[in-house]
């Protein structure tokens, strides 16, 4: 992996507790960044890092400086002012079976004549990325991420 940083600011974004900060810790021995225990009662990591910072990596073989910046959790992602024909664009492999569906105004969910679904079938589109897409497709309540107050 380090090759890939090597000259570059690479900023470590996703969701608390997936390993952001270990990783770093891995990369920049004796740094010590603050860390947590997968949680037993959630089975889920825990949010630590509660500000970003930037830190310089060693980079003996390269001349060029070296930085990851470490960020502080997301709770979640989501589509917002997305219409649910645009969110196919955003699946490379879905948008490339889209054009030859059978009806124009297709959301692959459910529609005779899709090549989405006879594409998921004959598996050149992952079960995984077509999850996705339906999860990102039924997501459409903008208030799904934000804490109430």
């Amino acid at each position: 992996m380090r090759p890939l940083l090597e000259g570059r600011v690479t900023l470590l974004s996703g969701n608390s507790g997936v390993g952001k900060s270990t990783l770093i810790n891995r990369l920049v021995p004796g740094l010590n960044l603050r860390t947590a225990e997968i949680s037993d009662a959630h089975d889920t990591g825990q949010h630590t890092t509660t500000f970003s910072e930037m830190i310089p990596l060693p980079s003996p073989l390269s001349l060029l400086p070296s930085y990851l910046i470490d960020t502080p959790g997301i709770k979640g992602f989501g589509a917002f002012d997305m219409e649910p024909e645009e969110l196919t664009s955003y699946f490379r492999e879905i948008f490339r079976f889209a054009h030859d569906c059978r009806f124009s105004n297709c959301i692959h969910t459910h529609e005779p004549g899709c090549a989405v679904l006879r594409s998921l079938d004959d598996h050149y589109i992952a079960q995984s990325r077509y999850q996705s897409y339906l999860s990102m497709l039924g997501d459409k309540d903008s208030n799904k991420y934000r804490e109430a107050y």
